[in-house]
């Protein structure tokens, strides 16, 4: 059964912001997220880097900066590989064990030189829990592309005409997973 539910589109094309409508949505439900988002980091109107964020602690690290002075480089920021790998540990690990949902905001190349965040977003994708993840739209390869080719993930793209409607769709896939809308109830067996 598909319960990995993975957002893709072109860069500012309102993959992030969807995703958040949904957790939004699904909590408005009653469900607890769980897991990880990486929101910009911005001074002046510049972008400088970006942080990674646990959703149910709120704890917040760099993920990658312009002035990080060490880290593999990709663009022009260097990635704390260290803070991705305690992050994303961490976070995904609680959100296995205490949310309903799980959350990964972004499965892209940054994030990947992490092995503890590759990690993790495996034990994610192989768990019945529902995932929303937003992933790397152009990588085809390597650990994205390995996601990418799973028999258990759905991927939307993120398209002017897609836009306003995957946030309710992401939201009955995730309820319709958990058993919790009407005549969708899943079975499971063990």
């Amino acid at each position: 059964m598909q319960n990995n539910f993975l957002i893709t589109g072109r860069p500012g094309s309102g993959k992030t912001s969807i995703v958040e409508r949904a957790v939004a949505l699904l909590r408005e439900r009653g469900l607890k997220a769980g897991g990880l988002y990486c929101p910009e980091i911005r001074e002046g109107g510049v972008r400088l880097g970006f942080k990674i964020i646990d959703l149910m602690t709120n704890e917040a690290r760099i993920l990658a900066h312009v002035n990080q002075p060490t880290g593999p480089q990709v663009s022009k920021y260097r990635v704390n590989v260290e803070n991705v790998d305690v992050m994303s540990e961490s976070a995904i690990a609680r959100a296995l064990a205490e949310a309903d949902f799980v959350v990964i905001d972004e499965i892209a190349p940054m994030e990947v030189h992490s092995e503890g965040f590759r990690r993790a977003v495996r034990a994610a994708l192989d768990s019945p829990k529902p995932l929303l993840a937003v992933i790397h739209q152009r990588t085809r390869t390597g650990f994205i592309g390995e996601v990418k080719t799973r028999d258990d993930i759905k991927i939307f793209e993120v398209m002017p005409s897609t836009q306003a409607k995957l946030p309710g769709q992401l939201v009955e896939l995730v309820m319709a997973t958990l058993g919790k809308k009407g005549g969708n109830e899943c079975q499971r067996s063990s």
